[in-house]
Formats: structure tokens, C-alpha cells, sequence
């Protein structure tokens, strides 16, 4: 019922309008020619890793800190830092693993510095006076498109009651699809830890979101 709920916001989650999705794992090979163009001087060939992966960087900014303004801001910064790192990468690494711990290390510390700014409450969807459960049933268009929208606010605002480690964590998995290994590779820890990370993550998101599952049961 939980990993139902999960998949429908993700489903639904709207990506910003200027985002495409492409697959990682497949076009990983091109990245290390794009990248010695970049070191070569050659014009453009930054910005093509720039549209490659603006779309993850920015799905996992906005869901871990849950403003659409932070956005832009500090994916200019994710890009910049691996601009300047571009001369030290490991070609035997994976490009995009490097890009989602860049993202993360500076989800993190954003978090960590604005801390008590940061801290959100589910009291608004109370003062609204009707749950999404009270929202089930049979609806107009109309009506199921607010429910996502409220759904979507409500993992949104969930998340940001989690640890920065385990929130970050449970958005590769979950948003990112990323693997086990991919994680740990991303955020420097051993699978084990990404697994712990996990199950926490999940039991405080299950505790935090069961009145809405209740809702879609």
C-alpha cells in the first residue's frame, strides 16, 4: 500500500517544463568524450551534460528541500562545482554517480545550515479541514488533479521531516531509481547503510503519510 502511494506521486511528480528524462546507465560510455571536449575547450560541450542531467539534479534539490525557488539557484551551484572537478574526475567512475553526490553533499549542507527555516509542519493540510481520505471515492477530473496535487504536497512536506541523510538517501531510490550500489557509490557508504537508511526512512514516511493511505486503500 505505501510503495502504491510512492509510485503515484512519483508518477505524477511534474518535472520542470524545460526537463527531459533520458536513461543514465545507457549513455554513461559518451559521458567521458563529452567530458574531455569540455577539457579540450571545445564550445557547447559543457552545456551538453548540462541538459543531460539537469532534470535529476533538480528533481532531487526540490524534493529535498522542498522549494521550487531553491531550485535554479543551486543547480547552477551542483554544475559548477563539477565544472571545477571536471580536471580531477576518474574515468573509471560513473559521471552521473559523481553528479547525484555533488547534488547530495549540497542538499545536505544547505539543509543542515538553514536547519530551523527548514523545518515544515502537515498543519496546513489540517487547517484545510478535509484529509485526502475524506477525498476518495468517485470524483470529477477536477477534483482527482487537486487530490494529486495534494498528494504530491504531502510527500513533499513528509520528506522534509526526515534526517537530511535518510531524505536524500530515499529520493535516489525512489525518484532516481538508482541501485543499492549506485547509492552507496554516490553518498560514499557502504550497502548496508543505504539499506538502514532506507527502512528508516520508509517506517517514519509510513507513519507521517498513513492517513492518506488510509485515503488510497
Amino acid at each position: 500500500m505505501f510503495a502504491g502511494f510512492f509510485c503515484t506521486v512519483k508518477r505524477n511528480f511534474p518535472p520542470p517544463r524545460s526537463f527531459f528524462s533520458v536513461t543514465d546507465k545507457q549513455r554513461a560510455p559518451d559521458d567521458w568524450t563529452v567530458v574531455q571536449a569540455v577539457l579540450a575547450g571545445k564550445a557547447g560541450a559543457f552545456q551538453t551534460l548540462v541538459r543531460r542531467y539537469e532534470r535529476q539534479v533538480a528533481n532531487i534539490i526540490y524534493l529535498s528541500l522542498g522549494n521550487r525557488e531553491d531550485v535554479e539557484d543551486l543547480s547552477q551551484e551542483v554544475f559548477l562545482r563539477l565544472y571545477q572537478s571536471l580536471p580531477r574526475l576518474n574515468p573509471q567512475r560513473s559521471l552521473f554517480s559523481w553528479i547525484y553526490r555533488i547534488t547530495a553533499n549540497l542538499c545536505i549542507d544547505e539543509i543542515r545550515r538553514r536547519k530551523i527555516k527548514r523545518i515544515l509542519s502537515l498543519e496546513f493540510l489540517i487547517d484545510e479541514g478535509r484529509s485526502l481520505a475524506e477525498m476518495g471515492g468517485r470524483v470529477h477530473a477536477p477534483d482527482r488533479i487537486l487530490e494529486d496535487q495534494e498528494r504530491r504536497h504531502a510527500i513533499v512536506q513528509a520528506l522534509q521531516n526526515l534526517p537530511a541523510d535518510h531524505r536524500i538517501t530515499i529520493v535516489l531510490r525512489e525518484y532516481e531509481d538508482l541501485s543499492y550500489e549506485e547509492i552507496a557509490d554516490a553518498l560514499q557508504i557502504s550497502v548496508p547503510a543505504v539499506k538502514s537508511r532506507l527502512f528508516r526512512a520508509r517506517e517514519r514516511l509510513r507513519a507521517l503519510l498513513e492517513p492518506h493511505l488510509r485515503g488510497g486503500s
